[in-house]
């Protein structure tokens, strides 16, 4: 059963929080179709190296970002309970790999701070993918603008999902049932 989040206000975000190596990021919820723990990937040759393959999710077929790969971080292992955040971004699916899932957060906009605030001018504009920072008892978060993320050119996830429509049969099988949202949820309820 899928618990809805309590109404938030215009100036209060819901966040999902993972974890790459020692840093907690987020990404805003309502974009997230799905977490799932590793499924087998397809690997595709001549992508960006961050690309780590595909998966088959209920019938599409969805690149994955090995988000350690794309940051520079160093290679971890992948094991069964590393997690794939399957998120909805531009009329596509595309998965992130992460290496841990910690929790659903409701933030209000006045933890946040823009990173125009905090850094130099003329630096601020260098990290797109930033949309900000907050201080909580977890620790620094940083927040993700999920369009920047999967958009960036470097990835080229548009010729990459042009490629994957154009293959006649998928390769793998289906990952487990979807917690479709219709409207935000809580951590357990997104994930398989």
């Amino acid at each position: 059963m899928i618990t809805p989040v309590a109404a938030v206000s215009d100036d209060q975000r819901v966040l999902v929080t993972f974890r790459l190596e020692h840093q907690i990021y987020a990404l805003p919820i309502e974009p997230v179709a799905q977490i799932i723990e590793m499924v087998a990937l397809t690997p595709l040759p001549q992508v960006h190296p961050a690309i780590k393959g595909i998966v088959n999710w209920h019938g599409t077929l969805a690149p994955v970002i090995d988000l350690r790969r794309y940051w520079c971080l160093p290679e971890a292992p992948l094991r069964a309970d590393t997690h794939i955040i399957l998120v909805r971004a531009h009329g596509r699916v595309t998965g992130l790999l992460v290496d841990a899932v910690m929790d659903v957060l409701d933030l209000h906009d006045r933890h946040v701070i823009r990173p125009a605030d905090i850094l130099p001018i003329g630096l601020n504009d260098t990290s797109p993918m930033i949309e900000g920072l907050a201080h909580t008892p977890a620790g620094l978060i940083v927040i993700l603008d999920l369009e920047q993320l999967v958009t960036h050119s470097a990835l080229n996830l548009a010729e990459v999902s042009s490629a994957l429509a154009a293959s006649a049969q998928p390769t793998l099988a289906d990952a487990e049932q979807p917690h479709d949202l219709a409207e935000p949820a809580r951590l357990p309820e997104l994930m398989t």
